[in-house]
């Protein structure tokens, strides 16, 4: 079943809607402004807007019209509610209840508001918004719905700030990705959606085709890229493989570009080993900021209107690959990198461009036709309690570093050891928790509460990502593989059935590593079971 995207809605800090952006990113102009207390610049909003109503602007913008049918949420975000909820912790002095703190919360709320079901949080850091693509399309090609809008949010905070802040990652005048004198990201907020349908019955006129979608792991780092940028590569290569194109015939790449200096380096190796020659690059995140979660979407509203005509940015100049200008604009790649060396793929194609990929795409990996939909096998493959878990019995010969680690963090570490020789090279490893890496946050703002930005902790704070367990893992087991994380309170989103028919993956690990409190003390069950 082919995919199509149908309708799109933005908001950044270009302003609200995506002809807006589009108008900024041509220009070129940093939207970036000083905002008091930060140490550096911020490509905010115009408009003071919480997180939920943000993201509950811009899915109400691409709702489907009557007769649509079952109509789910999947939404990419780094920080979800926490940010809003430690903010208001700080100026009020109280902790705000638990759930306000949920990455899901703003999806969850959004969903009821509208009526949308499924609902999933997808979160990788900042390669979240890009692999909601992914889940989205698997949704209706495996029959979990009918139609399914898929969103990005995040918004800026002193959380994420001096986060960022302490990792010494910030550009203090701002960004410039790929160039010679790059020296840091410029931090953005913002929120993007899109309304995927199937294209035999789409009630609005198509304006692309999602081709192709792929993830990898560096297993590298926990917040550095992977120098030679295999991960990246991988992914580019394996979402192009999905789509039955060939590199030569991608017209436009849109870069994960952030400005870092290593960040930047690796992406550069990543694209010179996909794609060889020239590169018809651009990049944004100079101009709105980096987005975060939100990023992948922010760029994706770009690439989609190129393909229906609107003009891209200029490549960058840089010494760091050969770019070029890219003409008519038929296929498109957006990529995206994240902290815990995740990495997302995704292809885009004009309608009627003449090209259409085997559904649901990952027939044509290795041309064996996937099987007819039927109730998995599953075998669990490990369950421990969590409680207690000294680094002796989570991987012996650990680095002291892992010794920072929470219980959630040293559970999926163990749980991706159990599972490494189970593992084929095609098969995609899912973690699912609902309160994931919430004792993290606390730890960590925790010192922001206390002494502000010289309280933030470089140490703690790669911690707060849901995907921390994978990165660790990853690296611990050498896994190289697809790998989704969604934040959600049980298995609903997941539902192994609907992947393997979906998103054609022919073998899915499910992780689950949860907790009945944000108190690490109180990790309960930790498991592995393999669908196939």
């Amino acid at each position: 079943m082919n995919v199509v995207i149908t309708r799109m809605d933005a908001w950044t800090a270009a302003g609200r809607g995506v002809e807006r952006l589009l108008d900024a990113v041509c220009v070129g102009r940093p939207l970036q402004r000083e905002l008091g207390g930060f140490p550096a610049p911020i490509a905010a909003l115009p408009e003071e807007v919480d997180v939920t109503t943000l993201l509950r602007e811009v899915v109400a913008g691409v709702l489907p019209t009557a007769g649509a049918g079952r109509v789910g949420l999947v939404v990419g975000t780094t920080s979800g509610a926490i940010s809003g909820g430690f903010e208001a912790w700080m100026r009020r002095g109280a902790k705000p209840a638990e759930e306000l703190r949920w990455r899901s919360a703003p999806a969850l709320a959004v969903a009821g508001a509208l009526g949308l079901a499924p609902v999933t949080t997808v979160s990788v850091a900042c390669a979240s918004s890009t692999l909601a693509f992914e889940i989205g399309a698997a949704w209706i090609r495996g029959g979990r719905c009918d139609r399914v809008i898929v969103a990005g949010v995040d918004k800026h905070s002193l959380y994420i700030h001096a986060g960022f802040a302490g990792l010494g990652a910030l550009g203090p005048t701002g960004s410039r990705p790929f160039s010679v004198d790059r020296d840091g990201l410029l931090l953005g907020e913002g929120a993007a959606a899109f309304l995927l349908e199937p294209a035999a019955c789409a009630l609005s006129a198509p304006l692309a085709a999602l081709l192709g979608a792929a993830t990898s792991q560096d297993a590298y780092h926990l917040t550095a890229p992977r120098p030679d940028g295999a991960g990246l590569a991988r992914a580019i290569q394996r979402a192009l493989a999905i789509a039955a194109l060939d590199s030569s015939e991608i017209d436009a790449v849109s870069a994960h570009g952030t400005g870092t200096v290593l960040n930047d380096a690796a992406e550069a190796q990543a694209l010179i080993t996909a794609f060889g020659g020239a590169v018809p690059l651009h990049a944004i995140k100079g101009v709105v900021g980096h987005c975060l979660g939100a990023a992948g979407a922010v760029e994706a509203a770009v690439v989609i209107a190129a393909l229906n005509g609107a003009p891209l940015p200029a490549p960058p100049v840089t010494a760091l690959l050969a770019t070029r200008q890219p003409g008519e604009v038929r296929h498109a790649i957006s990529v995206s990198a994240a902290f815990g060396g995740l990495n997302a793929a995704v292809v885009f194609g004009r309608v009627g461009a003449g090209h259409s990929p085997a559904a649901p795409g990952r027939e044509a990996v290795g041309g064996v036709p996937l099987p007819e939909a039927s109730t998995p096998r599953s075998t669990e493959l490990s369950r421990f309690r969590a409680r207690k878990l000294p680094l002796s019995t989570v991987w012996p010969g650990a680095p002291a570093a892992l010794g920072r680690a929470d219980r959630y963090v040293r559970a999926g570490v163990r749980l991706c050891r159990d599972v490494a020789p189970h593992l084929q090279f095609d098969d995609l490893i899912v973690l699912r928790s609902a309160r994931d890496c919430r004792s993290a946050d606390l730890r960590y703002f925790s010192g922001v509460l206390a002494r502000g930005f010289a309280g933030s902790s470089r140490l703690h704070f790669p911690y707060t990502v849901p995907g921390a367990p994978l990165a660790e893992g990853s690296i611990a087991a050498g896994l190289r593989h697809a790998a989704w994380v969604l934040c959600d309170a049980d298995d609903a989103a997941v539902d192994p059935a609907a992947l393997l028919r979906g998103a054609g993956y022919r073998r899915v690990v499910l992780l689950r590593v949860d907790a009945a409190s944000d108190d690490p003390a109180r990790f309960a069950i930790a498991s592995a079971t393999l669908y196939e």
